[in-house]
Parts: structure tokens; sequence; C-alpha cells
């Protein structure tokens, strides 16, 4: 696939970039025949597809955006230092968007993106991952594929995490975007959506974001030790009336 950038300071008429991207590898990679072609976007001739990814960019160049926006449908910002996502709202055309490796982006800049499919954000040092998921939901009722792997909010074993916050979390995203067929590396089952509508009922999901974390896993505890106490008070009062029996 080859293409021409046009009114972009930094390139030539006659440039040519070639794209390859692989997604078995998850990585997009460029050949050209400029001297440095890693500061050049990569797109096919329509625009369809573009990758800035490994630019140390904090926000897309202005004419980069104006050019490709409303043609773009696949968008490779990864390993950058963007925060501020506020630009997205032009490139409306957007099924597929890649923010790997952008340190802490800021949910609350996430525009409307009615389009988007597929959405990954993994190992970008998130914290609270409650918040991006509303805020997706809200901005993105067409996202089938997230991956949020990497990030401390993202409970699992690789962070240290136990099984039962591992299904939490699982729990939680699911139960907020039960519209999603894929959730970081597993497909989402029918038996993860039941039990997710059961989560989301026992837990009140959906009406407040909290911390769901120490709530569940609380919660849980609790419910356990209060049934192993209940369990232990039937055997004691089994045991007392065998023992008044035998007196008798």
């Amino acid at each position: 696939m080859i293409f021409f950038i046009e009114n972009y300071s930094h390139v030539d008429d006659d440039d040519e970039l070639y794209l390859n991207y692989d997604w078995s590898s998850d990585s997009m990679s460029i050949k050209s025949n400029m001297s440095n072609s890693s500061q050049y976007p990569d797109s096919d001739g329509s625009g369809e597809r573009l990758s800035l990814a490994y630019e140390k960019l904090s926000k897309i160049p202005r004419k980069i955006a104006e050019k490709f926006s409303k043609t773009t449908t696949i968008l490779d910002l990864s390993y950058n230092d963007i925060k501020d996502l506020s630009f997205l709202s032009h490139f409306r055309q957007l099924n597929t968007l890649i923010l790997d490796k952008n340190p802490q982006p800021d949910e609350k800049t996430l525009p409307s993106l009615p389009n988007l499919s597929l959405l990954w954000l993994n190992h970008c040092e998130i914290d609270n991952v409650q918040k991006w998921v509303y805020r997706i939901r809200d901005c993105c009722p067409s996202l089938r594929y997230l991956s949020l792997m990497g990030n401390p909010g993202a409970t699992s074993s690789f962070n240290g995490n136990s099984t039962l916050e591992h299904n939490d979390y699982r729990m939680m995203v699911i139960s907020i975007l039960p519209q999603l067929t894929h959730l970081d590396d597993a497909e989402v089952t029918s038996a993860q959506r039941v039990q997710a509508k059961q989560y989301k009922h026992t837990y009140n999901i959906g009406q407040t974001p909290f911390n769901i974390f120490e709530s569940v896993g609380r919660g849980q505890q609790m419910s356990r030790k209060a049934s192993q106490r209940r369990q232990r008070k039937k055997e004691q009062e089994l045991q007392h009336r065998k023992e008044n029996e035998s007196d008798s």
C-alpha cells in the first residue's frame, strides 16, 4: 500500500510510505525511501489506517489531523505521551484505537466515538480502571474489544493479585460493558455474562462509581464468614440438644 503525504513540511511530494500492520504480533512497521521514516505517519491510500506510534507525541500534529481525521478508521498512537484525548473528536470514523504505553491518559478527555469497536489501553499506568470503564460506557456504545492489561487497576495474577480479585475486575467491567465480546486476552463467555448480571444486581453496579475491589472483596469475605458463623451456631445447637436428650 502506497500513499503520498501532502502539505506536511517534513515530507516531499515524491516520498512513498509502505504500511505493514501485523495483527498477530500487534505491531505496525514502516518501509520508506526517506532517510528517517520513523518520524512520519503510516497510512494506506485512503487514509483508513494511520500510525503515529513511537513518536513521543503529546498531541497529533494539526496538519496530519486535518488531512486524515475524516477518513481514518484505524489509529495507532501507542508509545507516546498523550494525555489529552479531546482531539479524537475529529476522528469520527474510528473503529480501532490503540493507546498502549501512553502514561496515564485522562479519561475525562475521551470524546464520543460512536463507531469505535476496539480499544487498547495496555500498560498505561491506569490506577482507577473504573473511571475509564464508565467513561467508555458513555462514549463508546459500539465497543466490542477492550484490553486494559498491564495497568495497576486491572487486577490479575501478573500484577500479584488473587484469582478472586481478577474475577471481581472482569465482572465489574462486563457488568458495565455487557456488549463486550473480548476483554483483555480472553473471550467474554455466556457464563460470565450471566454472572456479571448477578454481580451488577448484588453490588448495584451502574449507579455510582466506587472502589469495587475493596467493597466486593470485603463483602464476599464478610459473607463467607457470616455463613461460617451460622453453620457453627447450628452445629452447636444440635450438639446441645443431643446432650440434653442424653441427660434426660
